[in-house]
């Protein structure tokens, strides 16, 4: 005894689904307020920073150092980027920017 999934599409009229579209499909603003004060405990005052183009085998050494430390990956990164900008400010790190696509960049392609 098989049974037609099918078959009560054969009842449906073209009528039918169309009227209820506009009713799905029609914009209701909320009215619901959220409450933000959950995120704006957390939120760090700026303290949070993320920067782009960072190959992956670099990445994968810091958090290989954190690892080896057994410090968070962020304190790692903060202090490679403490000491080299005291390196650069104290005249022992020379950046040296070129043109790239389109752009100056210290990583020419």
């Amino acid at each position: 005894m098989s049974k037609d999934p099918f078959a009560a599409l054969d009842t449906l009229t073209a009528a039918e689904p169309t009227t209820a579209i506009p009713d799905v499909l029609a914009h209701r603003p909320s009215t619901a307020n959220r409450n933000r004060d959950w995120e704006k405990s957390r939120r760090r005052n700026g303290t949070v920073a993320t920067y782009r183009g960072i190959p992956k085998d670099l990445k994968q050494a810091v958090k290989s150092a954190a690892e080896d430390h057994h410090v968070p990956v962020g304190e790692v990164a903060r202090a490679f980027l403490e000491y080299a900008l005291a390196a650069y400010q104290a005249g022992d790190l020379e950046l040296h920017a070129e043109f790239g696509p389109g752009k100056l960049t210290l990583f020419p392609s």
